[in-house]
């Protein structure tokens, strides 16, 4: 049952954003200070969403790697401690 509505779900939020699209297509000028582009806003904002999930991604990688790097030490420092 939790799978036909997460389907729904994203099934709703697809056909939002196709709708968005389509209302949405115009051109804006991007300006990168070396040079601007013309895109449609919603390849702009996508290429904003993209990048922004590539970033979240790689600051969770790296917290993750940080943690289980600190679990791998405290796992030898807890097996190499002689029991009573």
């Amino acid at each position: 049952m939790k799978r036909i509505a997460a389907f729904i779900f994203f099934i709703a939020v697809f056909f939002i954003a196709v709708i968005f699209s389509v209302l949405n297509f115009h051109s804006v000028q991007i300006n990168l200070g070396f040079t601007s582009l013309d895109l449609p806003l919603t390849i702009a904002l996508s290429i904003e969403l993209f990048a922004g999930i590539a970033i979240g991604f790689l600051i969770a990688s790296l917290q993750i790697l940080k943690l289980k790097f600190d679990f791998a030490q405290l796992s030898k420092k807890i097996a190499d401690k002689p029991t009573p």
